[in-house]
Protein backbone atom coordinates (compact mmCIF):
# COMPACT_ATOMS: atom_id res chain seq x y z
CA UNK A 1 0.00 0.00 0.00
CA UNK A 2 1.39 3.37 -1.06
CA UNK A 3 1.71 5.91 1.75
CA UNK A 4 3.32 8.58 -0.44
CA UNK A 5 1.87 10.39 -3.43
CA UNK A 6 2.86 8.83 -6.73
CA UNK A 7 3.53 11.63 -9.20
CA UNK A 8 3.79 9.61 -12.43
CA UNK A 9 1.44 11.19 -14.93
CA UNK A 10 0.42 11.57 -18.53
CA UNK A 11 0.69 14.76 -20.53
CA UNK A 12 -3.08 15.16 -20.73
CA UNK A 13 -3.50 14.88 -16.96
CA UNK A 14 -0.50 17.08 -16.19
CA UNK A 15 -1.65 19.89 -18.46
CA UNK A 16 -5.21 19.97 -17.11
CA UNK A 17 -6.01 23.52 -16.07
CA UNK A 18 -3.75 25.14 -18.65
CA UNK A 19 -5.59 28.25 -19.80
CA UNK A 20 -5.17 31.33 -21.96
CA UNK A 21 -3.48 34.24 -20.23
CA UNK A 22 -1.51 32.24 -17.67
CA UNK A 23 2.14 32.74 -16.72
CA UNK A 24 4.36 29.89 -17.91
CA UNK A 25 7.97 29.51 -16.79
CA UNK A 26 10.37 27.18 -18.63
CA UNK A 27 13.49 25.61 -17.15
CA UNK A 28 16.81 24.78 -18.75
CA UNK A 29 18.99 27.26 -20.63
CA UNK A 30 19.63 28.03 -24.29
CA UNK A 31 19.81 24.60 -26.02
CA UNK A 32 20.14 22.55 -22.83
CA UNK A 33 17.65 20.65 -20.63
CA UNK A 34 14.69 22.35 -22.29
CA UNK A 35 11.35 20.52 -21.83
CA UNK A 36 10.64 20.55 -25.56
CA UNK A 37 8.12 17.69 -25.39
CA UNK A 38 5.92 19.86 -23.14
CA UNK A 39 6.57 22.98 -25.22
CA UNK A 40 5.22 21.16 -28.28
CA UNK A 41 2.23 19.89 -26.31
CA UNK A 42 1.36 23.41 -25.16
CA UNK A 43 1.67 24.71 -28.71
CA UNK A 44 -0.54 21.86 -29.97
CA UNK A 45 -3.27 22.96 -27.57
CA UNK A 46 -3.20 26.43 -29.16
CA UNK A 47 -3.18 28.22 -25.82
CA UNK A 48 -3.14 32.01 -26.25
CA UNK A 49 -1.89 35.14 -24.49
CA UNK A 50 0.67 33.42 -22.29
CA UNK A 51 3.26 35.36 -20.34
CA UNK A 52 6.34 33.22 -20.91
CA UNK A 53 9.33 33.42 -18.58
CA UNK A 54 12.69 31.73 -19.07
CA UNK A 55 15.80 32.18 -16.96
CA UNK A 56 18.67 32.42 -17.60
CA UNK A 57 18.42 32.00 -21.41
CA UNK A 58 15.80 31.03 -23.99
CA UNK A 59 16.04 29.80 -27.54
CA UNK A 60 13.91 27.28 -29.41
CA UNK A 61 11.50 26.78 -26.50
CA UNK A 62 10.14 30.33 -26.27
CA UNK A 63 10.63 31.15 -29.94
CA UNK A 64 8.54 28.16 -31.00
CA UNK A 65 5.68 29.20 -28.70
CA UNK A 66 5.84 32.71 -30.16
CA UNK A 67 5.76 31.38 -33.72
CA UNK A 68 2.80 29.17 -32.78
CA UNK A 69 0.85 32.23 -31.64
CA UNK A 70 0.74 31.30 -27.95
CA UNK A 71 2.57 34.27 -26.42
CA UNK A 72 1.49 37.75 -25.36
CA UNK A 73 4.51 38.73 -23.24
CA UNK A 74 8.11 37.55 -22.96
CA UNK A 75 10.22 37.87 -19.82
CA UNK A 76 13.65 36.59 -20.81
CA UNK A 77 17.14 38.03 -20.10
CA UNK A 78 18.58 36.58 -23.32
CA UNK A 79 16.53 35.45 -26.30
CA UNK A 80 18.43 33.99 -29.22
CA UNK A 81 20.17 31.06 -30.87
CA UNK A 82 23.72 32.09 -29.98
CA UNK A 83 26.10 31.19 -32.84
CA UNK A 84 23.16 29.96 -34.93
CA UNK A 85 21.67 33.44 -35.17
CA UNK A 86 18.89 35.60 -33.80
CA UNK A 87 15.57 34.30 -32.53
CA UNK A 88 13.41 34.72 -35.65
CA UNK A 89 9.96 34.39 -34.11
CA UNK A 90 10.81 36.73 -31.25
CA UNK A 91 12.46 39.28 -33.53
CA UNK A 92 9.49 39.42 -35.89
CA UNK A 93 6.85 39.60 -33.15
CA UNK A 94 8.77 42.21 -31.14
CA UNK A 95 9.37 44.43 -34.17
CA UNK A 96 5.72 44.20 -35.21
CA UNK A 97 4.49 44.82 -31.68
CA UNK A 98 2.47 41.59 -31.47
CA UNK A 99 4.17 40.63 -28.19
CA UNK A 100 5.21 42.67 -25.17
CA UNK A 101 8.87 42.56 -24.17
CA UNK A 102 9.48 42.82 -20.42
CA UNK A 103 12.97 44.33 -20.36
CA UNK A 104 15.11 42.82 -17.62
CA UNK A 105 18.40 41.41 -16.47
CA UNK A 106 18.79 37.81 -15.33
CA UNK A 107 19.12 38.94 -11.72
CA UNK A 108 15.74 40.71 -11.83
CA UNK A 109 13.95 37.47 -12.65
CA UNK A 110 15.95 35.56 -10.05
CA UNK A 111 15.11 38.22 -7.44
CA UNK A 112 11.42 38.02 -8.37
CA UNK A 113 11.45 34.22 -8.04
CA UNK A 114 13.42 34.29 -4.81
CA UNK A 115 10.89 36.75 -3.35
CA UNK A 116 8.05 34.34 -4.11
CA UNK A 117 9.96 31.38 -2.70
CA UNK A 118 10.40 33.33 0.57
CA UNK A 119 6.82 34.65 0.52
CA UNK A 120 8.01 38.25 0.19
CA UNK A 121 6.19 40.89 -1.90
CA UNK A 122 9.30 41.90 -3.83
CA UNK A 123 12.97 41.26 -4.37
CA UNK A 124 15.97 43.48 -5.09
CA UNK A 125 18.95 43.49 -7.42
CA UNK A 126 21.82 45.85 -8.27
CA UNK A 127 21.53 45.25 -12.01
CA UNK A 128 20.20 48.24 -13.92
CA UNK A 129 21.14 50.86 -11.34
CA UNK A 130 22.54 53.89 -13.20
CA UNK A 131 20.60 53.06 -16.37
CA UNK A 132 17.16 53.88 -17.77
CA UNK A 133 16.01 50.28 -17.52
CA UNK A 134 13.35 51.16 -14.96
CA UNK A 135 11.95 53.70 -17.43
CA UNK A 136 11.63 51.01 -20.11
CA UNK A 137 10.07 48.59 -17.63
CA UNK A 138 7.86 50.32 -15.04
CA UNK A 139 7.60 47.05 -13.10
CA UNK A 140 11.18 47.69 -11.99
CA UNK A 141 11.41 50.36 -9.28
CA UNK A 142 14.54 52.35 -8.44
CA UNK A 143 14.53 52.62 -4.64
CA UNK A 144 16.91 53.24 -1.73
CA UNK A 145 18.12 50.37 0.40
CA UNK A 146 16.66 50.76 3.89
CA UNK A 147 19.97 49.93 5.60
CA UNK A 148 22.68 51.62 3.52
CA UNK A 149 20.68 54.14 1.52
CA UNK A 150 22.26 52.85 -1.69
CA UNK A 151 20.18 52.86 -4.88
CA UNK A 152 18.81 49.44 -5.75
CA UNK A 153 16.31 47.98 -8.20
CA UNK A 154 13.17 46.40 -6.75
CA UNK A 155 10.96 43.94 -8.61
CA UNK A 156 7.64 42.40 -7.62
CA UNK A 157 7.42 38.72 -6.73
CA UNK A 158 6.80 36.47 -9.72
CA UNK A 159 4.18 33.72 -9.29
CA UNK A 160 4.08 31.34 -12.26
CA UNK A 161 0.88 29.40 -12.89
CA UNK A 162 2.84 26.59 -14.50
CA UNK A 163 6.49 25.54 -14.52
CA UNK A 164 7.86 22.98 -16.97
CA UNK A 165 11.33 21.49 -16.53
CA UNK A 166 13.36 18.56 -17.84
CA UNK A 167 15.75 16.34 -15.87
CA UNK A 168 17.84 13.33 -16.76
CA UNK A 169 16.03 11.04 -14.32
CA UNK A 170 13.29 10.94 -11.71
CA UNK A 171 11.40 8.49 -9.55
CA UNK A 172 7.69 7.86 -9.22
CA UNK A 173 7.43 10.19 -6.24
CA UNK A 174 8.82 13.20 -8.09
CA UNK A 175 12.45 13.32 -6.98
CA UNK A 176 14.62 14.62 -9.83
CA UNK A 177 18.26 14.06 -10.73
CA UNK A 178 20.39 16.05 -13.17
CA UNK A 179 23.45 14.52 -14.80
CA UNK A 180 24.88 17.97 -15.53
CA UNK A 181 23.91 21.51 -14.59
CA UNK A 182 20.38 22.25 -13.39
CA UNK A 183 20.52 25.99 -14.25
CA UNK A 184 17.61 27.82 -12.54
CA UNK A 185 15.29 24.82 -12.24
CA UNK A 186 15.40 24.61 -8.43
CA UNK A 187 14.43 28.25 -7.80
CA UNK A 188 11.80 27.92 -10.54
CA UNK A 189 10.27 24.94 -8.75
CA UNK A 190 10.48 26.59 -5.32
CA UNK A 191 8.83 29.82 -6.48
CA UNK A 192 6.11 28.03 -8.42
CA UNK A 193 5.29 25.85 -5.40
CA UNK A 194 5.20 28.78 -2.95
CA UNK A 195 3.21 30.87 -5.41
CA UNK A 196 0.52 28.22 -5.77
CA UNK A 197 1.39 27.08 -9.29
CA UNK A 198 1.96 23.63 -10.78
CA UNK A 199 5.33 22.02 -11.56
CA UNK A 200 5.59 19.43 -14.35
CA UNK A 201 8.85 17.57 -15.00
CA UNK A 202 9.71 15.37 -17.94
CA UNK A 203 12.54 12.90 -17.44
CA UNK A 204 14.43 10.72 -19.85
CA UNK A 205 14.10 7.81 -17.44
CA UNK A 206 12.04 6.91 -14.38
CA UNK A 207 14.33 5.10 -11.94
CA UNK A 208 13.52 3.07 -8.80
CA UNK A 209 13.13 5.15 -5.64
CA UNK A 210 15.97 3.18 -4.03
CA UNK A 211 18.42 4.82 -6.43
CA UNK A 212 17.54 8.13 -4.78
CA UNK A 213 17.34 6.96 -1.16
CA UNK A 214 20.67 5.12 -1.47
CA UNK A 215 22.39 8.29 -2.74
CA UNK A 216 20.33 11.22 -1.42
CA UNK A 217 22.94 13.85 -2.22
CA UNK A 218 22.28 13.22 -5.91
CA UNK A 219 18.66 14.34 -5.56
CA UNK A 220 18.72 17.82 -7.10
CA UNK A 221 15.02 18.66 -6.73
CA UNK A 222 12.88 17.10 -4.02
CA UNK A 223 9.56 15.40 -4.66
CA UNK A 224 7.79 17.99 -2.47
CA UNK A 225 8.32 20.56 -5.22
CA UNK A 226 6.99 18.46 -8.12
CA UNK A 227 3.36 17.78 -9.06
CA UNK A 228 3.74 15.57 -12.12
CA UNK A 229 6.53 13.40 -13.54
CA UNK A 230 6.30 12.26 -17.15
CA UNK A 231 8.71 9.67 -18.50
CA UNK A 232 9.70 10.95 -21.94
CA UNK A 233 12.91 9.56 -23.45
CA UNK A 234 14.46 12.31 -25.55
CA UNK A 235 11.96 14.69 -23.96
CA UNK A 236 14.33 17.63 -24.46
CA UNK A 237 15.04 16.86 -28.13
CA UNK A 238 16.17 18.62 -30.29
CA UNK A 239 17.77 20.36 -27.31
CA UNK A 240 20.19 18.44 -25.11
CA UNK A 241 19.67 16.52 -21.93
CA UNK A 242 22.91 16.67 -19.97
CA UNK A 243 24.44 13.27 -19.54
CA UNK A 244 22.21 11.63 -22.14
CA UNK A 245 22.38 13.39 -25.50
CA UNK A 246 23.68 16.56 -27.11
CA UNK A 247 21.48 19.06 -28.91
CA UNK A 248 20.84 18.39 -32.59
CA UNK A 249 22.21 21.40 -34.42
CA UNK A 250 20.72 20.37 -37.76
CA UNK A 251 17.25 20.03 -36.26
CA UNK A 252 17.49 23.44 -34.61
CA UNK A 253 18.68 25.00 -37.86
CA UNK A 254 15.68 23.44 -39.57
CA UNK A 255 13.48 25.61 -37.35
CA UNK A 256 15.61 28.74 -37.92
CA UNK A 257 15.43 28.27 -41.69
CA UNK A 258 11.70 27.61 -41.57
CA UNK A 259 11.22 31.03 -39.98
CA UNK A 260 12.36 32.77 -43.16
CA UNK A 261 8.80 32.88 -44.43
CA UNK A 262 5.34 32.67 -42.87
CA UNK A 263 4.36 29.75 -45.07
CA UNK A 264 7.44 27.68 -44.24
CA UNK A 265 6.86 28.32 -40.54
CA UNK A 266 3.24 27.22 -40.86
CA UNK A 267 4.48 24.08 -42.59
CA UNK A 268 7.02 23.49 -39.82
CA UNK A 269 4.41 23.82 -37.07
CA UNK A 270 2.04 21.52 -38.94
CA UNK A 271 4.75 18.94 -39.56
CA UNK A 272 6.36 19.00 -36.11
CA UNK A 273 3.40 19.77 -33.85
CA UNK A 274 -0.14 19.79 -35.17
CA UNK A 275 0.04 16.59 -37.22
CA UNK A 276 1.91 14.64 -34.53
CA UNK A 277 -0.44 13.13 -31.92
CA UNK A 278 2.07 12.37 -29.17
CA UNK A 279 5.72 12.20 -28.16
CA UNK A 280 6.22 8.66 -29.46
CA UNK A 281 4.90 9.68 -32.86
CA UNK A 282 7.19 12.72 -32.84
CA UNK A 283 10.23 10.54 -32.18
CA UNK A 284 9.17 8.07 -34.85
CA UNK A 285 8.68 10.85 -37.37
CA UNK A 286 11.61 13.13 -36.61
CA UNK A 287 14.13 10.95 -34.78
CA UNK A 288 13.75 7.73 -36.73
CA UNK A 289 17.14 6.28 -35.87
CA UNK A 290 17.66 6.78 -32.15
CA UNK A 291 21.08 5.15 -32.45
CA UNK A 292 22.14 7.97 -34.76
CA UNK A 293 21.15 10.55 -32.16
CA UNK A 294 22.94 8.57 -29.46
CA UNK A 295 26.05 8.45 -31.62
CA UNK A 296 26.00 12.24 -31.86
CA UNK A 297 25.79 12.60 -28.07
CA UNK A 298 28.53 14.30 -26.15
CA UNK A 299 28.23 12.91 -22.65
CA UNK A 300 28.72 15.53 -19.92
CA UNK A 301 29.51 13.24 -17.01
Amino acid sequence: METRSVKLSSVDVALEGLEDGQTLIIGGSLFHNKPMHLVREIARRQVKDLTVVSVPQASLDVDLLISAGCVAEVRVPYMGFEYLGLAPGFRKAASEGTIRVWECDETHLLAALEATSRKLPSGVAKAGVGTDLHKLNPDLKLVKDHITGEPIMAVGALKPDLAIIHAAAGDKYGNLRYAGYSFGDLIIAEATRQGGGKIIATVDEVMPNVSFTSDPFRTDISCILVDHVIEAPYGAYPCSSHGNYQFDEAAILEYVNAAKSEQSMRDYIENHIMSVPDHEAYLEKHVKLMSVVAARAKIYV
